[in-house]
């Protein structure tokens, strides 16, 4: 099976075959209809060949966009939960981009959708209502001429939902204009698209029906048609309740043994100043010699690694130690410094510097394999709020870059220092990072791209951005050494 040449790219991770709506067209005649090729015995010109019109290549729907048509009644959720779906497709490497109409696309929005596709993106979402039929069936004509995908997803809500999500929409709009009775209008518009909607069918397309609540027992999700990768995990986001007000709580380990070293992975304990950390971390949550009003998380989440263990342990709460928090796997480079590992596999030092994001350690993992392992965890704490969670660089990393909306590519130059606690609340549609040093003395373990990423190239030039680390371990500073040094505002 043979695709034309103009079969539409495939994005990284794109939908699979499952998604094929059918044979790709030959670049041939496909076997008859067409005139010999040669010269004319009448005018001794080469003629091209003809086609039959019903064989004449197509675009192969293997790999092609996928457009998200968004359908329900105003203050049901869609917009949220749109949003929620681009930010986690973006995460895992594909392309996507909501679309904002005001009740249906339009031929302009279509436009706008076909330019998207041709420079190279791979997921259109149309966040609107779209409550007739006769509007969905314009998009589902587009993407049948255009040889896109097309997913249908419809939004109801509970009554206590529905009400919740007025009143935010109120008070987000009352504070643009005060003098309209914003109450009043919602409702109004409701009643008036209520009687014009029409419930999607299964017949119009792939379908997914959801019904939005907070409360896990009452968030419900059905699906027909669903075909792909893509498909798929947008059920899956969409299977997970959306809580509107998140609060999150992230930290990475005290300061460890290795990390004074200079040395990854492993299993090191705290060092000094990282059980120092510890002791500030728990202050600052509703541990010993806390404020009355201080945070409180609902929950505490760590690796199976000591170090992240014994950070939380004057920290109350219900803790779980989870697998997939563990630190990335260095495989054959677990427990060395980056100076042994240029020593010993210079040509390794160099292929990750190249490709930090996508390079795999023997025997180990990469950055890639990472983001998919942590997927749950994301997901996990989207279900929740008020979640600590204290775990390693890498593995933060990643996280960060859900909610910081970063390129897969500049996840691994993402800076989580050392003893610093990160809030992330939830804001609209986006979120809010608040970085909160807590001013206890340590490493940095950052360490940027070299300029010189050639396996050739000197130690001097690998080296050149390895973090400054100590040569021995820390000692345990005496009792007075202590008490002087909480003075020290120091961060590393």
């Amino acid at each position: 099976m043979n695709c034309s040449a103009d079969t539409h790219a495939a994005a990284a991770g794109g939908e699979g075959a499952a998604d094929s709506g059918g044979d790709c067209g030959d670049d041939g005649d496909g076997g008859g209809g067409a005139a010999p090729t040669g010269d004319d015995a009448n005018n001794g010109q080469r003629t091209r060949p003809t086609v039959k019109p019903e064989l004449a290549a197509k675009p192969c729907p293997i790999g092609a966009p996928l457009v998200v048509t968004i359908v329900g009644l105003p203050c049901r959720g869609k917009s949220l939960a749109a949003h929620k779906v681009a930010r986690h497709l973006n995460w895992r490497g594909h392309s996507a981009k909501v679309f904002n109409v005001e009740s249906a696309a339009t031929a302009d929005t279509l436009r706008e959708i076909s330019l998207f596709f041709k420079e190279g993106n791979n997921v259109a979402i149309i966040d609107g209502m779209h409550l007739t039929r006769q509007s969905r069936q314009l998009l589902a004509t587009f993407c049948s001429e255009k040889v896109f995908h097309h997913l249908l997803i419809e939004f109801s809500c509970t009554d206590k939902c529905l009400r919740e999500n007025i009143d935010d929409t109120v008070a987000f709009y009352h504070n643009l204009d005060q003098n309209v009775d914003w109450e009043r209008r919602l409702r109004e518009s409701n009643e008036l698209h209520s009687a014009l909607f029409e419930a999607c069918s299964p017949l119009e397309g792939p379908l997914i029906t959801v019904n939005n609540s907070e409360d896990a027992r009452l968030h419900s999700i059905t699906a027909r048609g669903v075909l792909g990768a893509i498909q798929t995990a947008i059920l899956g986001v969409l299977a997970i309740p959306v809580i509107r007000h998140r609060t999150f709580y992230l930290s990475r380990h005290g300061e460890s043994d290795y990390n004074v070293l200079g040395r990854i992975g492993g299993n090191a304990d705290l060092s000094p100043r990282g059980m120092k950390y510890a002791e500030r971390l728990a202050r600052q949550l509703g541990g010993p010699g806390s404020a009355p009003d201080c945070p409180k998380p609902k929950l505490i989440w760590t690796s199976e690694l000591r170090r992240t263990i014994r950070t939380v342990q004057n920290i109350p709460g219900p803790r779980t130690a989870i697998k997939d928090l563990n630190e990335i796997d260095a495989g054959i480079c677990e427990g060395l410094t980056y100076e042994e590992i240029q020593e010993r596999f210079p040509q390794e030092f160099a292929w990750r510097d190249q490709d930090k994001f996508k390079y795999r350690y023997p025997h180990g993992e990469s950055y890639l394999d990472l983001l998919q392992r942590v997927d749950s965890v994301v997901q996990a704490l989207l279900a929740n709020t008020d979640v600590l969670v204290v775990s390693h660089q890498a593995v933060l990393r990643c996280i960060m870059a859900y909610f910081k909306g970063t390129r897969p590519d500049d996840v691994p130059y993402i800076n989580v220092p050392l003893h610093t606690l990160l809030i992330v609340r939830s804001y609209g549609y986006d979120f809010e990072v608040e970085t909160v040093p807590l001013k206890v003395e340590c490493v940095d373990t950052y360490r940027i791209q070299p300029k010189n990423c050639s396996t050739t190239r000197t130690t001097a030039d690998a080296l050149t951005t390895v973090p400054a680390h100590f040569d021995a371990p820390i000692a345990q500073p005496p009792p007075a050494m202590v008490a002087s040094s909480q003075a020290t505002t120091t961060i590393s």
